[in-house]
Parts: structure tokens; C-alpha cells; sequence
């Protein structure tokens, strides 16, 4: 219990969670909090909001490859809830509306959300180099739920009518090679991606926060110096199908606060 003479001025411990405050503004405490968390093996760090500015002690903590928790990995599992908040911000009516996915690696996550967007709106497009890989769950959808969904790579015709765009995997090259409907509002999933046509009015959505309902963040007494979205993957994170992580979320009544684009919050 006297690891403050190691690690900082002050520390906490709870469980397996250890709280650690420092100023990290003075570049010999970066490298002594570096040293110790390695020495320690901590490879997982949650950033309280002010040091997301920090650039010098983020960039020590990639370089010895410890992982800045950030919310990515829960955003794939969110994507359904994001979805429906901007459906209801916007009040478009999902029977009208045609949706598309564009993705690379095929994955239980992917799969998931295609087979939940498939019952719920009235065209789903499927975009992906990929697409004999999706030939069977194209099949096994149509099969199953009687819903035909559309697998392709037309670069001038895929997502040229989609309102929504969840972009998975593509990266800005990628992306950019494809004629883009010039309204529509892009969901990043993995990259943070502009749009190089000048003629895109749409809204580009990067980033999210959420509001907590019952479940117990670590460190709850504190949250409101995090972004929730960050103490919330810190508790969730575990190698779990899409499913129990879903139940996860929908148990704890999670909800979407706010979105986030290229140039801040987005009022949708």
C-alpha cells in the first residue's frame, strides 16, 4: 500500500484498479509513470479529460505500446444505438430509408450488425471487396427472415442513394473512390474519415459519449473528470460474443449523449 513513493504524489487502489495522480505536465514524471507502469505491467490506461490534450504523454504511453483506452472497441458494439439516435434526432422513418455498410474484414461484429439493419430498414446495401465471403449470409438472411439485402462493390452506384453510410473498415482512399449521395450522414466506425468531394454536404460523425444508467463504473465517485464512454469500456471490455455484450449494455440502461464530428458536436 505504499506504492504512492513509486508511482506519484497520490494513488488509489480499488480491486484491480489503480488510480494514479501525478503532473504530467514535466516530461521526467511522464518517463517515471512510463517506467513504473511497465515495471508493474500495466498495459491499459483510462486518461482522465484534461490529459487528452497531452500529447507528449500519450505518445510515450503508444511508443511502449500501452494501450490509451478511447472507446473504439465499444463504439462497435454501440453502433445500433448510434444508429437509432440519429434516426430519432433526424425523425426519419426507417421504411423509407436505404442504409449502407461498408466494410473489409468480415467479422461476428459485422455480421450482427448487418442481420439487425436487414429486419429494420427498407434497403440495406452491403459494400466490401469481399463478396463472395457474404454470398452466405446474404443467402442465410433471405432464407431465414425473408429479407434480400444487396452485396456489391459498384464504385458509382453503390452508396450513391444511401442516407446512412456505417463505414466500417474503409479508410479515406478506400472511401473516396466511390460516388457518395451528397446529403448523407457518415457513421466511422474504425478511422476518422473526410470526405475529398466538394459537392458533400452531409454530416460526418467521428466520435460519441454516452450517459450511464445502473451500471458501476470503476472509479464512479470521479466519472465526471472522464469521458463516461472511456469508464464504461474499461468495466465492459472482455472477449465475449456480440451478443452478451450487447445484453451487457442494454441491462445497464447505456444511452447516446452526444455525437461528435471533424469539428466538434453535432446537432443533429
Amino acid at each position: 500500500m505504499d506504492k504512492h513513493k513509486r508511482f506519484g504524489k497520490k494513488i488509489e487502489i480499488q480491486n484491480d484498479n489503480i488510480k494514479i495522480y501525478y503532473n504530467l505536465e514535466i516530461e521526467k514524471n511522464i518517463k517515471k509513470i512510463i517506467k513504473n507502469l511497465l515495471k508493474h505491467e500495466i498495459y491499459n490506461v483510462v486518461l482522465d479529460k484534461s490529459l487528452w490534450n497531452n500529447d507528449k504523454f500519450k505518445n510515450y504511453l503508444y511508443s511502449n505500446n500501452i494501450n490509451i483506452i478511447d472507446g473504439k472497441w465499444l463504439k462497435k458494439y454501440m453502433t445500433l444505438d448510434i444508429l437509432n439516435y440519429i434516426i430519432t434526432k433526424k425523425q426519419i422513418h426507417k421504411e423509407e430509408t436505404e442504409i449502407a455498410i461498408t466494410l473489409n474484414e468480415i467479422t461476428e461484429i459485422s455480421i450482427e450488425i448487418i442481420k439487425n439493419l436487414a429486419k429494420q430498414y427498407k434497403k440495406l446495401v452491403v459494400v466490401t471487396n469481399h463478396i463472395e465471403k457474404l454470398r452466405k449470409i446474404e443467402k442465410e438472411i433471405q432464407e431465414k427472415e425473408g429479407i434480400l439485402i444487396v452485396v456489391t462493390n459498384n464504385k458509382n452506384k453503390s452508396l450513391l442513394k444511401s442516407q446512412i453510410i456505417i463505414n466500417m473498415d474503409f479508410n479515406k482512399e478506400v472511401l473516396n473512390q466511390y460516388k457518395i449521395y451528397d446529403e448523407a450522414i457518415i457513421l466511422n466506425i474504425e478511422e476518422n474519415i473526410k470526405i475529398d468531394s466538394i459537392r458533400f454536404n452531409g454530416v460526418i460523425i467521428n466520435d460519441f459519449e454516452v450517459e450511464t444508467g445502473r451500471i458501476e463504473l470503476i472509479w464512479r465517485e470521479n466519472y465526471e473528470k472522464y469521458r463516461v464512454k472511456d469508464l464504461l469500456e474499461a468495466n465492459l471490455y472482455a472477449r465475449d460474443t456480440f451478443k452478451n455484450i450487447r445484453k451487457k449494455l442494454q441491462k445497464s440502461s447505456i444511452s447516446i449523449k452526444s455525437l461528435y464530428g471533424n469539428n466538434g458536436i453535432i446537432n443533429l
